[in-house]
């Protein structure tokens, strides 16, 4: 049995360099002087590390059903016992356990891996350090195929243009996704071309990367399309795709107003241009454009169709924008051309209404303010703000005045005020711009408190030696308005005697008289050449008072 040595390594070297007797001497120096680092593993010592099998197919996300399992062998092919491994996933799986492993008595190291979640190739790689290289790294090569299909998703094709009759320029693609969006093949993708034209081919089945692709060729007619793909039972499905066809087109030479006001013509009426796809104009008249509101409600006025002339132009002259203040774009459109919006046009209140605007003012008090309120409104309900001074309030009757100024007092509300000084009723209008604006309301303008200064008295005399006096008493506001009601405290005297409080009628047994009306009546009849009558109305002489008929 040879000796495990370094002789006995020496002597094969130079039974192998008995061969090499052409080879130059200065060589056979160069080699004799690397002495020991030419040595190779002695037996029993680790000289390779080996996968028992190098190519393996799994499905992401998921464990292998078997293990990985390296072997490390001696240069005999004898396993070594006791080498450290350590296993290495190069694409995001997981191994357990994921310390090294030392091999066992059969050489052997073996670890569980759980694939990545991508599908394709992936590897893992297992390290012996004290395997001497190139040999000290087995590679696994691990097929990952992706899960069962889960759901469609669009992958490119949506939103194109293409002339009419023409195809889109590039396919509509879908693809078969598992649950971390890897491709599935053998999935069957059916196709539907809706709004007209074909698609080709109409069912298609998913490649190796999940993706299916059809032609789309849209139809004669200028406008939008869909298209429609279909996997039965996946999440996602259908999958709706647009396309736009493109023909002669309309443009805008001249846009609308940006601000108008609602009901009222456009300052800045729109003119069209009839233009080929490559944007040459056509001369090509009688063809009818039409308009319409676009975005924002409401509706357009005045003729709504205009008709191109010789030279391809349209023209429009009298287009006004109807319905609540806001935000406008309108849309052109002709049979065989490409539509066109316009740039947004702010609607702004229009003029007041008679039948929208309101004006209300409660009965007054003569002598108090009396607070008038409007609301402006155009014929479409849109409040009128920042015109005061374009309102007056004219009043007739009673208490006639004109040109009473108007407070703003914000959103299209108004306000303004007057004293009434007769009682009576008044007849209030609000004008706008000097012209009446509405229906006139009416107000009824009641007497204030009475006032004894204000207050006047009748009194008359007659016969010689029984002399009558006759008294009538009419109570006033400060304003000299007759106050239309009893009930105040009227006191009369004569001479000095005790005076007489008037009460109504029926429950008083003198002769002075509450009328209910505001005047109170009193008769004397007295033996005296002079006569004097005292007056208070409420404790207070009436103005005269004393009299002396």
């Amino acid at each position: 049995m040879p000796l495990r040595s370094g002789s006995a390594t020496i002597r094969r070297r130079h039974r192998s360099l008995r061969f090499l007797a052409p080879i130059p001497s200065l060589l056979l120096i160069s080699l004799a002087a690397c002495g020991d680092d030419l040595l190779l593993p002695k037996d029993g010592e680790p000289a390779r590390i080996t996968p028992l099998e190098s190519n393996v197919i799994g499905t992401v996300g998921q464990p292998l059903d078997d293990s990985l399992v390296v072997e490390v062998t001696d240069p005999g092919g004898r396993p070594v016992v006791g080498v450290e491994v350590a296993f290495v996933p190069l694409n995001g799986g997981v191994i357990e356990p994921d310390a090294p492993l030392t091999t066992d008595s059969h050489g052997r190291a073996a670890v569980r891996y759980t694939l990545g979640t991508t599908a394709g190739s992936q590897m893992v790689e297992a390290h012996a350090s004290s395997v001497p290289a190139p040999n000290g790294v087995a590679v696994f090569a691990v097929t990952a195929n992706p899960e069962p299909a889960q759901a469609l998703v669009p992958d490119g094709g949506d939103g194109q243009s293409a002339p009419v009759s023409a195809p889109l320029p590039a396919p509509l693609i879908v693809k078969a996704v598992d649950r971390f969006s890897n491709g599935v093949a053998g999935i069957e993708v059916t196709w539907q071309a809706e709004g007209g034209g074909e698609v080709s081919p109409e069912t298609v089945v998913t490649g190796a990367d999940g993706r299916a692709a059809t032609t789309r060729t849209l139809a004669g007619r200028v406008g939008s399309y869909t298209t429609v793909a279909r996997v039965q039972d996946l999440e996602g499905s259908p999958l709706t795709f647009r396309s736009t066809a493109v023909g002669p087109e309309l443009v805008i030479v001249t846009q609308p107003s940006t601000t108008a006001a609602a009901g009222v013509p456009l300052s800045q009426q729109p003119e069209l241009q009839l233009q080929d796809p490559l944007g040459v104009p056509l001369n090509e008249s009688d063809v009818r454009v039409t308009v319409q509101i676009a975005d924002g409600g409401g509706a357009v006025g005045g003729r709504t169709t205009a008709e191109s002339d010789g030279s391809g132009r349209v023209r429009f002259t009298d287009l006004e924008l109807r319905g609540e203040a806001g935000t406008r774009t309108l849309i052109f459109a002709a049979d065989g051309f490409t539509p066109v919006t316009s740039a947004p046009i702010v609607i702004q209140p229009g003029p007041p209404s008679d039948s929208e605007s309101s004006l209300s003012v409660g009965n007054g008090t003569a002598g108090e303010t009396n607070t008038i309120s409007v609301v402006l409104e155009d014929e479409f309900g849109n409040r009128i703000p920042g015109v005061a001074g374009d309102l007056s309030i004219r009043i007739s009757g009673a208490n006639p005045a004109a040109g009473l100024p108007v407070t703003d007092n914000g959103n299209g509300s108004y306000s303004s005020s007057y004293v009434p000084i007769h009682s009576g009723t008044d007849q209030v209008t609000l004008e706008y711009r000097g012209a009446a604006l509405g229906q006139s309301t009416s107000s009824v303008v009641f007497p204030g408190p009475t006032d004894p200064r204000a207050s006047t008295a009748e009194v008359t005399r007659s016969g010689v030696f029984f002399v009558r006096i006759d008294v009538v008493v009419t109570v006033r506001d400060a304003q000299g308005n007759r106050v239309r009601q009893g009930g105040d405290q009227v006191q009369i005297s004569a001479n000095g005697g005790a005076p007489r409080t008037c009460a109504p009628a029926d429950e008083n047994a003198q002769t002075c008289v509450d009328n209910g009306d505001g005047t109170y009546t009193d008769a004397f009849i007295i033996i005296a050449d002079d006569v004097t009558v005292d007056i208070q109305v409420n404790g207070t002489p009436i103005a005269g008072s004393p009299f002396h008929p």
